[in-house]
């Protein structure tokens, strides 16, 4: 195998595995709640913290990454994540449920920064068909998650296995990603950062310490794309869409499918049916990788996929039995090729050098800033139902194709800014 695809690989299966630690919760909501006597608004707001994390320390992560090396960060991340899943799996009750939660949200934050900023230095050759692959790995782990966490429900009688397996599946990645040589990517050691944090500290000119104490230096002027502003804020009406789903795709085929409600195990085939409709954004998220390197114009392949999916939302709110069913997987075979469309264009309208930060702000704004749709979604299931905040949804899309037109409008433009630390004389 060749050194870029070793990268892919190893990027697409930390995508796949961090995926899967943080759909286990969405599978297995409804047990949790049960066994501690919480409504879904209360379960809701203990999960948006860990969703926010999620999104909120993928910032830092992308400044880590592009410090000390985006290998070495990823391996900190899967590690991290591993021992925060096996501490949810011991947990006695809400709050360390909620404090262990806490802490697999912000190991799991660092994969996408560092991740994406590996393929995007590292692959030179089909950039957009590498990102479709890491896509499809996340997405596996998206539609597998909820057939896994359902089964060891089944099984063993308790949505803990489910963390507590899958810790141990991620201790094993880890050790094989610790031992994976990349070409010009450092190796996590000790030693190598300690190294790389001194050599940081000493490279600090004494003008620059000057100019922070004295406030005499001017900045310099800098630039900014506008068509990345207005990716960034795509990216905050697409997480809500992207939690949103996500999280209440089982409570809402428990409560709209007549098969599912009527059944013995309502939440096991809640799971499964979840399983079967996000396993089509396989295909999709191939697809949003694989057409960056075809079309001449890739700002407005996310701009269509929200054009075609706001009133899929709506009909999601509508519907019920086979009519959503349908619906539902036609949402998730179109919806999925949206993050590896976005991922293509923040490395275009981003520097080679700043691929981590701009990666770490986009997955902030998805994940952070879109996690506030588990508590606000939880709130409207609660008072009006579930198919209310799914057409909630709908709204929230049409929105984001209306940003996303207006990326291509605005790819010329660019917003000039200096930052500048003075003192008044």
């Amino acid at each position: 195998m060749t050194a870029e695809g070793k990268t892919t690989w190893l990027a697409s299966f930390s995508h796949f595995i961090t995926h899967g630690f943080m759909t286990l919760f969405p599978a297995v909501m409804v047990v949790i709640a049960g066994e501690n006597s919480m409504s879904f608004f209360a379960i809701g707001v203990i999960a948006n913290i860990g969703y926010f994390l999620y999104g909120v320390g993928a910032f830092p992560a992308g400044w880590l990454a592009d410090k000390f090396g985006s290998k070495r960060v990823l391996t900190v991340g899967v590690i991290g994540m591993s021992a925060a899943s096996m501490l949810v799996a011991a947990s006695t009750g809400p709050l360390s449920f909620g404090v262990a939660y806490a802490l697999l949200g912000a190991f799991a934050s660092i994969h996408h920064p560092a991740g994406l900023s590996l393929i995007a230095r590292r692959v030179t050759t089909n950039k957009g068909k590498a990102l479709g692959l890491h896509g499809v790995l996340g997405n596996v782990g998206l539609f597998l998650t909820p057939l896994f966490a359902a089964s060891c429900v089944l099984l063993f009688d308790s949505w803990r296995a489910a963390y507590l397996i899958y810790g141990l599946f991620g201790v094993c990645f880890s050790v094989m990603l610790y031992r994976a040589r990349i070409p010009e990517e450092a190796d996590l050691s000790l030693r190598g950062i300690m190294t790389c944090c001194g050599a940081a500290g000493r490279g600090r000119r004494p003008e620059e310490k000057g100019a922070v104490a004295g406030g005499a230096e001017r900045g310099k002027t800098s630039y900014l794309p506008a068509a990345l502003l207005l990716l960034f804020a795509g990216s905050v009406l697409s997480g809500y869409v992207f939690r949103g789903s996500l999280t209440f795709f089982p409570a809402l085929m428990k409560q709209e499918v007549r098969f599912i409600a009527n059944h013995d195990e309502p939440v096991v085939m809640a799971g499964y049916l979840t399983t079967a409709v996000l396993s089509l954004g396989l295909v999709g998220a191939w697809f949003g990788g694989w057409i960056n390197d075809k079309v001449s114009r890739p700002e407005f392949v996310p701009a269509v996929i929200f054009l075609c999916i706001a009133p899929l939302l709506y009909l999601i709110s509508r519907y019920s039995d086979e009519k959503l069913i349908a619906v539902s997987c036609l949402f998730s075979l179109i919806y999925y090729a949206w993050q590896p469309a976005q991922n293509y264009l923040i490395a275009k309208y981003t520097k080679k050098a700043s691929h981590g930060i701009g990666f770490g702000f986009n997955f902030f704004l998805i994940f952070g800033l879109g996690s506030i749709a588990t508590a606000s979604g939880g709130y409207v299931s609660d008072d009006f139902g579930v198919d209310v905040f799914y057409r909630l949804m709908a709204w929230v899309a049409a929105a984001a194709a209306v940003t996303g037109f207006a990326v291509y409008l605005a790819r010329r433009y660019r917003l000039r800014y200096c930052l500048a630390l003075e003192r008044e004389d």
